[in-house]
């Protein structure tokens, strides 16, 4: 059977794996929380976890998150004790992201779930060497593709009208500048997936890790989750949830799109 469109984001349908050589995507992540431990107070533990990345990771920085206080008509800001350390690939398209409470692993440069989920093993194994994490509360492996340019104009060729929405709409003499919709997906066992997706203006955004672009595109995010307060700390368990997760997100893309846009973006179709 050779690949087609899904009939249903969450059924059971088969289908055949396409690789998308040209996808339009700007980030892959996935992250995982747990509650906060005292043993990640100590800047020695984040330097310990940093050496034993450092092969792969030889640059580090950190940094202490702020929360932005409004009243008054005036916006302050006042540093916590929440710090945040980032270590980066050599080729700076791998980043790994520590704090007292979430680890997470993101890419620019994603060659396959089964590569991504393979380094998020290294990660766990590096964090559970040094930490011991004795559970994780959320899982989530997160996919945003962003299009720009001419493909703009052909929007109902590449995505299923029940995504499109009034992205599709002929309106007469307006423009349609920005349309983003959300929707929140639960399907049992703690698992889910929120989606967004929808055109974005110039100079706007949609998610403050992401850079605002000066022209005008159509974003679409899947967000495939794992939320349980007894998540299994084995890095091996980690890396079958994130699997299942990446494999959930797929299904709902390979639903959400045509035939045309896995064309458009390399697939042998």
């Amino acid at each position: 059977m050779g690949p087609r469109q899904l009939s249903q984001p969450f059924g059971d349908e088969p289908y055949d794996e396409v690789d998308l050589p040209r996808a339009p995507l700007v980030r892959v992540l996935s992250q995982l929380r747990f509650e906060r431990m005292s043993v990640l107070d100590s800047p020695s533990t984040a330097g310990a976890f940093t050496a034993a990345l450092s092969d792969v990771y030889p640059y580090s920085d950190s940094s202490t998150e702020l929360n932005l206080l409004l009243g008054g008509g005036q916006v302050a800001s006042q540093p916590t004790s929440q710090t945040v350390w980032r270590l980066r690939s050599a080729d700076k398209s791998r980043t790994v992201t520590l704090t007292n409470g979430s680890i997470s692993l993101e890419t620019s440069n994603y060659r396959g779930r089964g590569d991504f989920c393979k380094e998020l093993l290294s990660v766990i194994e590096a964090l559970q060497g040094i930490v011991k994490v004795p559970s994780f509360n959320r899982i989530g492996v997160r996919y945003t593709n962003q299009i720009t340019g001419n493909l703009l104009n052909r929007l109902s060729d590449l995505f299923r009208a029940e995504v499109l929405g009034v992205s599709s709409t002929p309106l007469g003499n307006a423009q349609l500048q920005h349309a983003v919709s959300q929707a929140s997906f639960v399907l049992g066992g703690g698992t889910g997936l929120v989606g967004q997706w929808g055109q974005l203006s110039e100079n706007s955004g949609f998610d403050p890790g992401l850079p605002v672009l000066p022209v005008r595109s159509y974003i679409l995010d899947l967000d495939a989750y794992l939320q349980s307060d007894s998540i299994s700390p084995s890095p091996a368990a980690i890396q079958a949830d994130a699997l299942a997760l990446a494999e959930r997100a797929y299904r709902f893309l390979r639903w959400a799109v045509t035939l045309d846009f896995l064309r458009e973006f390399g697939g042998d179709v």
